[in-house]
């Protein structure tokens, strides 16, 4: 059961990287409406900068998914 809920874990979490690799801009705006619920603005000082970092940060992301995914098949 563990393993499932760790398996769908890493695959919303590789959804969310690739998205934000490839789409940086809609996850950016993504954050934003989150953060309006709570009734916060949140803009970037540097879009152009944070479309760089959200891309590399998505990256990171499916690198980790990535890496969770094996390590669990290798558990099996």
């Amino acid at each position: 059961m563990m393993i499932l809920s760790l398996k769908g874990l890493a695959t919303i979490t590789l959804f969310f990287g690739v998205w934000s690799a490839l789409r940086p801009g809609q996850s950016i705006a993504l954050y934003q409406a989150i953060m309006r619920l709570f009734n916060w603005r949140v803009e970037p000082i540097d879009f152009s900068r944070e479309l760089i970092t959200t891309r590399w940060l998505g990256v990171g992301l499916v690198g980790c998914s990535l890496l969770i995914f094996f390590l669990l098949l290798r558990d099996l």
